[in-house]
């Protein structure tokens, strides 16, 4: 599975488990539309850091690259780019 869409399950079923039928594309708002609450960022950010093992200072990660999975995901890349450098 890609990084885009294992974003898009775990944002599925931990955000939007009780709206089945909402609709979540890469670049759905996620903040501006109240998919994920500023506890949620806490929450992903933590299930990020996790799962491709990268760290985040909080100056990486503001609302606007947090806002759509395509943002995330190009955040992601970014940092996993400055890993194996």
């Amino acid at each position: 599975m890609d990084i885009k869409e294992m974003l898009h399950r775990h944002i599925l079923e931990t955000y939007l488990k009780g709206e089945p039928n909402r609709s979540l594309q890469y670049d759905t708002p996620l903040l501006t539309s109240g998919i994920i609450d500023s506890i949620g960022v806490l929450g992903l950010i933590s299930f990020i850091e996790s799962e491709f093992r990268i760290e985040f200072m909080p100056r990486e990660l503001d609302r606007d690259r947090l806002e759509t999975i395509d943002r995330i995901y190009g955040a992601i890349r970014q940092k996993l780019a400055q890993k194996s450098d």
